[in-house]
């Protein structure tokens, strides 16, 4: 489980990076890029965190 976690988390911010030099938001905003380098990493994370927890309620057998 924290081999995925952690290679999810890597091709997020590598995806992250790729669009964020690629997308250029300097014209419209005034800066040059979006932060999707933070913003993907966090959400995969967070992704396989909540999947995790899941996973952990269903092997115990308890319903809440």
């Amino acid at each position: 489980m924290y081999w995925k976690a952690i290679v999810s988390t890597l091709a997020a911010w590598f995806i992250g990076l790729l669009l964020d030099t690629n997308i250029e938001m300097a014209q419209l905003y005034g800066y040059g890029f979006l932060c999707f380098r933070v913003l993907f990493p966090i959400l995969a994370m967070g992704i396989c965190i909540l999947h995790a927890i899941k996973h952990s309620k269903d092997d115990k057998g308890g319903a809440t």
